[in-house]
């Protein structure tokens, strides 16, 4: 955490508290790729109890760890699987789901999987909130992100071993996948996006 908040410039850390403002107080969460569980305890701090999973055995042992450390075994869940093991996940089961900068490390085809899953899980008006690296939409933004980029892409690595595009149209996606798209608020020079959406009743 501390190696991708100085490399970001803390911008990691404020884009988690970001996503953790938007999720209902007492959720029930699932979280798409935890790393190291930063955002999960966050929503534990608001209450939430969280199911969480992770494609890195590394990373889920740390989280393990934290959960066994900060004694948050009675609201943390942790498992190793990828977005792949998303169609094991039970249907209409969650309050909110959400991701942090781990889209960007998806093809589109795994993002749209991902998507799908995340509308079957989640309960009908269900919260879903996705921040994560986008493509900016004026010139000047898209230089200036491959100029800054760099450190972070090293720091991803370091800690993941994954890398990361930026995506295209978050907002866009998220809408093909039948949400409704509650707001969309661009940072960081219209490099970052969050996303807040709602699963129509049915």
């Amino acid at each position: 955490d501390r190696r991708m908040d100085k490399a970001s410039r803390g911008r990691v850390r404020e884009i988690k508290e970001a996503v953790a403002k938007e999720v209902p107080q007492d959720a029930r969460v699932l979280e798409i790729g935890c790393g190291t569980g930063e955002l999960a305890a966050m929503l534990i701090g608001h209450g939430a109890v969280v199911d969480a999973f992770d494609a890195s055995p590394a990373m889920v042992e740390f989280v393990r760890e934290r959960i066994a450390e900060e004694g948050l075994d009675a609201s943390l869940t942790v498992q190793h699987m990828g977005v792949d093991g998303m169609d094991g996940l039970p249907s209409s089961h969650y309050d909110a789901v959400v991701s942090t900068l781990v889209f960007s490390e998806l093809t589109a085809d795994e993002r749209s999987y991902a998507l799908k899953h995340a509308a079957r899980v989640l309960k009908p008006e269900g919260q879903l909130v996705i921040a994560d690296e986008v493509v900016p939409r004026k010139t000047a933004g898209r230089i200036l992100q491959s100029a800054v980029r760099v450190p972070m892409l090293a720091a991803t690595y370091l800690v993941s071993r994954a890398s990361t595009r930026p995506i295209p149209n978050l907002a866009g996606e998220v809408a093909e996948a039948r949400f409704l798209i509650d707001k969309e608020v661009r940072s960081h020079g219209d490099a970052f996006s969050l996303v807040k959406a709602t699963l129509p009743a049915r």
